[in-house]
């Protein structure tokens, strides 16, 4: 058991150490627009550089494969090495690419991972719409089953925990007033219901109350059954959608690239 404690332990900081990367770094962004899509790589070495271009050299290789059109890998890392600008390697290949985010990662025995993610165009005869990605120092864990979980106790946030706040709100919003008047109704109609059961009461007033009991219940099932349906959907959204990034107003290290370098200073962000 003394032995199993410091590999515990171990493992506890590994996992630890892995859950502040960048969320991109586990789960690729969700492209805005039709034109490119993300590819994210990494890359081990004993010098930042050498890391840097060997993982931009795999995203220019796992590129190439998608989109069917193959290069020798050789070529690649000749040109990355050479430290040709990301616009030139682009155009010698044919592969519209953008660098949006990097991440350096410093490991045991003095070596380096870097990670990059870059937007790259789906096809190289198009004209790419670029946009900007403000999730770079994003260390949010996006894990579709905790969202699951976190939906199944309380509607909406699952949603909220990927930053889909405003569908969150209104998941919970909905979800609360269905349940109030499904539940209002019912014991709206258990009044009539006492009403009609009255001994004394006249036809005419056990006929009104018959008709708003009939009423009340019918609608109290609808609110009920739509709350259900809303539930489901609420389930659904939280596992299958993908993050926003950075909503809000936000302050961190600017780590936007200018060509192959990576941009020092502070960075603020206003999204609506």
């Amino acid at each position: 058991m003394k032995k199993l404690f410091p590999l515990i332990l171990l493992l506890l900081a590994g996992a630890f150490a892995n859950a502040q990367t960048p969320a991109w770094t586990k789960k690729l962004p969700k492209a805005g627009n039709n034109t490119y899509m993300y590819v994210c790589e990494s890359a081990l070495a004993y010098s930042e550089a050498d890391a840097r271009n060997q993982a931009i050299a795999r995203v220019f290789q796992t590129t190439a494969n998608r989109l069917g059109q193959p290069v020798d890998a050789a070529d690649v890392n000749a040109a990355v090495q050479s430290g040709t600008a990301l616009e030139v390697i682009s155009r010698q290949f044919n592969i519209p690419m953008n660098k949006v985010c990097e991440y350096v990662e410093k490991v045991s025995g003095g070596m380096f991972r870097v990670y990059v993610l870059c937007q790259v165009a789906v096809a190289g005869n198009i004209t790419v719409i670029w946009e900007t990605f403000n999730g770079c120092n994003d260390i949010h864990e996006y894990n579709n089953g905790v969202a699951l979980l976190k939906s199944a106790f309380v509607p909406g946030l699952g949603q909220m925990g990927k930053r889909h706040y405003g569908e969150g709100i209104i998941t919970l919003t909905s979800e609360v007033l269905l349940a109030g008047v499904g539940t209002g109704c019912y014991l709206f109609s258990r009044r009539q219901l006492d009403i009609m059961r009255d001994s004394n009461v006249t036809y005419e007033d056990f006929s009104n109350a018959k008709k708003t009991y009939n009423s009340l219940r019918t609608t109290s099932y609808i609110a009920w059954g739509t709350a259900a349906a809303v539930y489901v959907f609420n389930l659904y959204r939280a596992f299958s959608i993908s993050p926003k990034y950075k909503d809000g107003l936000s302050f961190a290290p600017s780590v936007m690239p200018v060509q192959d370098n990576v941009a020092l200073g502070v960075q603020m962000t206003v999204r609506f």
